[in-house]
């Protein structure tokens, strides 16, 4: 067979290529347009028509940038820049369709140069992602919504524990407040009372009874004395209670009365309470220091 004779054979099958090729691209799922170096449209597919709802002579012999906001193409113009310098990346840009809505898009560009290395222009795969994108928006609002919920409930969670916190705060205030009345009132009120019984003329029986209301008294103030010995921690029992009535205002004369000791002995006490919390300067009163340390 003759080279005449094999040319329409060969030109067939390259129009039945041509033919292959171009319903391949047509019907592909993908838009796909070409630019050239003016970012002028030479080419879309009847993809992307459908995409932008435009026809072929709408989008042919455009600029491509008049289908987007200033935003995006911002992004179209820093991406044509890396383009003409080769790269391939693909990245999301978002289309104004014709009808105003939006089109949500990842774009992979392949860009093309001359014999030179000069840019001539570049294809495009368009790939629609506007219902992955609602998808996803819709998934952050939840999020959104959820992180804002627990955030309120966090919020009125530490409301609380701020409020129990001041109750609780209160609480051992009042607690604290009525364990010093309490011996306030022990010490002003009814020891007096007994160290004078105690001067006066008991049988053993009385006697035995002021023990007994002596001895009840001091398991009941008791508690209360140890945690101050906790605050004190060098001092002696005997110390302790004269500091707690120093603290109360009460004089060496008043003291020596109330424990049935000597004033000597309480002067005695009260020095060495100075020595050991720390105060031996006599400018400093005790009372006052030993108020202010609560």
């Amino acid at each position: 067979m003759t080279n005449e004779e094999l040319k329409p054979d060969r030109e067939g099958a390259l129009f039945t290529s041509e033919q292959r090729y171009r319903t391949l691209v047509e019907t592909m799922g993908d838009g796909l347009s070409e630019i050239d170096e003016h970012q002028v449209t030479t080419y879309a597919n009847e993809t992307l028509c459908r995409m932008w709802g435009r026809s072929r002579d709408e989008i042919i012999g455009q600029k491509v940038d008049q289908f987007l906001d200033d935003e995006n193409k911002k992004i179209l113009l820093d991406q044509l820049e890396k383009r003409r310098k080769g790269g391939r990346d693909p990245y999301e840009i978002v289309w104004i369709k014709k009808d105003g809505s939006h089109l949500h898009s990842i774009m992979t560009p392949t860009p093309y140069f001359d014999a030179e290395g000069r840019f001539k222009g570049s294809f495009a795969i368009i790939t629609d992602i506007s219902t992955q994108k609602k998808e996803i928006n819709l998934l952050e609002l939840r999020v959104r919504q959820r992180t804002k919920e627990i955030e309120n409930k966090t919020q009125s969670l530490e409301e609380v524990n701020t409020a129990l916190r001041v109750l609780l705060k209160k609480r051992e205030e009042d607690k604290t407040l009525l364990e010093e009345r309490m011996l306030v009132n022990i010490r002003e009120l009814v020891i007096p009372y007994i160290e004078k019984m105690r001067g006066s003329e008991l049988d053993e029986r009385q006697k035995g009874c002021l023990d007994i209301m002596e001895s009840t008294l001091h398991d009941i103030v008791s508690p209360f004395l140890h945690r101050m010995s906790l605050e004190f921690r060098n001092l002696t029992p005997s110390e302790i209670q004269v500091a707690n009535m120093v603290k109360f205002g009460k004089t060496t004369k008043d003291i020596a009365g109330i424990l049935n000791l000597s004033e000597k002995t309480v002067e005695f006490y009260r020095k060495s309470i100075r020595r050991k919390i720390g105060i031996t300067n006599q400018s400093i009163n005790l009372r006052t220091f030993l108020s202010s340390s609560e």
